[in-house]
């Protein structure tokens, strides 16, 4: 009877303790040697590297990748739907991932890690699951703006009519939604925000101040960062990361701004599924969630860690960005959306 007891509270302590490992974001990572992981990145290609090698290390699975846009990322899921090439998709807007999960290429995983993720940050039947926000922000080359602008009683652009003015004429850059994700939650957030008749109002006004329309949201903070531009619009941790990086470029988040919750997800019938399912987990860790935000200064979606010390924040509460932006109807309606904005925009591309 003794013995019996004993091995009831033994279980109980073990199951307590695994769990608490779960809250907390430990792992005990599988030994995954022999196997290979393709991987589709939607952001930087550096950045992706660093988190696939430290996987690596850790299980010893192989991998390659592919960087592409969101949008294009994507496409590419899309066309290969019959064969799929790629077993996670990582980064780029909840859209995006949505979007793929409304068409069936997307597989289930609720990984136990991710209950250390907020409810509003992860889709309800485990399609996708939240790693990082970000909100879209007006970015200023600093020493650019000071030598030429500072001393005519010009103030800085911190809301999007701001950028309307003629004298930014020629010195806007901003990132396409038909290619990039950055570009889509723009578009996307405007239209939920104001309705179609004022965003696409405001479109073809900014456009005549617009230089330059880039296929990808990233390119947008280095070409304003190097001063190439004076202004640009995309998210703000790309643009923290050129000013980590040394590039004297302000960011401003205007009032109803639209953001992404950037994911992860598993392909439907992918190569190596076992594989997808410890990355998602590798992905969701509290270590790798802190590794993540300290490496790209983004905003983790687990609140035990740290916000980024560029973002001057306390809380994610503070941002005047639209909370009510809706994530599924961005998804469900992408095909219209872009569709209005070529109707709309005499395209730019950089490609």
């Amino acid at each position: 009877m003794k013995k019996d007891v004993f091995i009831v509270i033994l279980f109980i302590l073990v199951s307590i303790i695994i769990k608490t490992d779960l809250i907390m974001g430990k792992i005990c990572y599988p030994d995954l040697t022999g196997q290979k992981l393709v991987v589709y990145i939607t952001f930087h290609e550096e950045e992706g590297r660093r988190l696939l090698d430290l996987f690596k290390e850790k299980t010893n699975c192989q991998y390659i990748y592919l960087r592409m846009p969101a949008g294009e990322t994507a496409e590419r899921v899309i066309d290969e739907a019959t064969s799929p090439a790629a077993d996670i998709v990582l980064g780029g807007p909840a859209d995006v991932h949505q979007l793929l999960a409304n068409k069936g290429l997307l597989e289930k995983y609720i990984s136990p890690i991710s209950s250390s993720i907020p409810i509003k940050y992860k889709d309800s039947e485990g399609y996708w699951t939240g790693l990082y926000i970000g909100p879209i922000s007006i970015g200023i080359n600093e020493v650019r703006w000071e030598k030429e602008l500072a001393g005519k009683g010009i103030n800085k652009p911190k809301s999007f009519n701001d950028l309307l003015d003629p004298v930014f004429k020629g010195e806007i850059i901003m990132p396409a939604p038909l290619s990039s994700g950055t570009g889509y939650t723009l578009l996307a957030s405007l239209i939920q925000l104001w309705g179609e008749d004022k965003t696409i109002l405001f479109l073809k006004q900014l456009d005549k101040n617009v230089a330059e329309y880039s296929k990808s949201g990233f390119t947008v903070a280095q070409r304003v960062a190097v001063g190439e531009y004076l202004i640009g619009i995309n998210f703000l941790h790309d643009q923290l990361l050129m000013r980590k990086s040394g590039f004297n470029i302000v960011s401003r988040v205007p009032e109803g701004a639209g953001w992404e919750i950037g994911g992860i997800s598993i392909v439907r019938n992918g190569p190596n599924t076992r594989a997808a399912q410890a990355f998602v987990d590798f992905m969701l860790s509290k270590e790798i969630g802190q590794f993540h935000t300290d490496l790209t200064e983004r905003i983790s979606t687990r609140e035990d860690v740290r916000m980024p010390i560029s973002v001057g924040l306390v809380s994610l509460s503070e941002m005047p960005i639209n909370w009510g932006y809706d994530f599924s109807i961005a998804a469900e309606n992408r095909v219209s959306y872009q569709q209005l904005w070529e109707a709309t925009i005499n395209e730019n591309y950089d490609y």
